[in-house]
């Protein structure tokens, strides 16, 4: 008999569906998400499509970049049992330009050098646009009008004359300025924080007090969609001084707006949240803040320059966190401290030794062009 031949069996790959297996992508860190682009090109194409990018953003969790006079570097912070941080140095050398952080807005840096105009830069895709320059606005602040169907970027400048306001725009889409009004410097709000400013849904807020009148503290919107500024809220906390009190921004679930208040006598801090996210278009009228957290500590460090202070909060399943970056001056030094019930971690970040700015981001894959 002629031996019979073995029927050889081809064992295929079952694929998850596709709106399954999006839906995993989606909550992968969008690092990872930079080095799966080579996978195939249906990820390649994926990765690239404006909707999957949104929802990859609104699912990130927020980092700290810290700045020197030469290096950036990325703080990433895990909020397990017991908390860790990883620093990354980015690739951007600081030391041959001059340019200086105006804000944050989806993921991508804003920075100016009054000699060679402004940049955008995203620290993920490592992607730079140059800005044309204005020689006569000052006070560029970066954003979007939401109220379009798609997204459109400008940045809003401004520069006192006389007794009045000239306000310059650059939109994304022109790359050119244009001068949209003149207002009387008498109707401007003044902010009393400007270095705790935040961006969501496009619009840009800031903490600011109504001293001496009431002591009552705000939070002021620059619309940029209108193209105003105006109160968009009254914060739970009031400053019987312009100094007593050191306040800050932050966003809260990618959605919400945080504050957090110091007493600059007795170091207690305190740290509210939105009820609810911030829609488009809100105006400010149901906001509802709740107390998130109060942290009163003997060992805890006054945050007396914003500039290198930033926060963000949590709440996961290990409970509350409040993750602060801030500097010491004896020794001069860069800390992170992450607190969560009676667990207060101090983790000190190597080799920065110097004046830094820090702020939180959260990375993107948006590109701003």
């Amino acid at each position: 008999m002629a031996p019979t031949k073995k029927k050889k069996t081809l064992m295929v790959a079952r694929k998850l569906p596709l709106d399954l297996e999006e839906e995993i992508l989606i909550r992968v860190p969008p690092l990872s998400l930079v080095r799966f682009k080579s996978v195939c090109k249906e990820w390649n194409t994926l990765f690239n499509n404006k909707i999957f990018i949104n929802k990859n953003f609104a699912c990130n969790r927020p980092e700290i970049m810290l700045t020197t006079h030469s290096h950036i570097y990325s703080i990433s912070v895990n909020l397990n049992d017991d908390p860790t941080i990883k620093v990354q140095e980015l690739c951007f050398d600081l030391r041959s330009l001059r340019y200086s952080l105006y804000g944050i807005c989806d993921g991508n840096y804003f920075m100016y050098d009054f000699h060679k105009g402004g940049m955008v830069w995203n620290p993920l895709l490592r992607k730079t646009k140059l800005i044309a320059k204005d020689e006569s606005s000052c006070g560029r602040e970066m954003g979007y009008d939401g109220s379009r169907p798609e997204k459109s970027y400008k940045i809003i400048g401004r520069m006192s004359s006389n007794s009045y306001h000239r306000v310059a725009v650059l939109e994304f889409a022109t790359n050119a300025w244009k001068v949209t009004h003149r207002t009387s410097c008498g109707e401007e709000l003044q902010s009393h924080d400007p270095n705790s400013r935040v961006s969501l849904n496009g619009n840009l807020y800031s903490t600011g007090y109504k001293y001496p009148d009431t002591g009552q503290c705000f939070i002021e919107m620059l619309d940029f969609s209108k193209e105003i500024r105006k109160i968009f809220c009254i914060l739970p906390c009031k400053a019987k001084k312009g100094t007593s009190h050191t306040r800050m921004l932050s966003i809260y679930k990618g959605d919400r707006l945080s504050v957090l208040q110091q007493c600059k006598r007795t170091g207690e801090i305190k740290i509210w949240v939105t009820e609810k996210k911030i829609g488009n278009g809100d105006d400010g009228d149901n906001v509802v803040w709740i107390n998130f957290m109060t942290v009163s500590r003997p060992d805890f460090p006054k945050l007396l320059t914003p500039m290198s202070t930033s926060y963000f909060v949590d709440n996961n399943i290990y409970g509350k966190s409040f993750v602060l970056c801030c500097n010491s001056k004896k020794p001069r030094q860069a800390w992170v401290y992450i607190v969560r019930g009676d667990m207060c971690k101090k983790i000190k970040i190597g080799g920065v030794v110097c004046k830094f700015q820090s702020s939180v981001y959260v990375p993107s894959l948006i590109s701003i062009s």
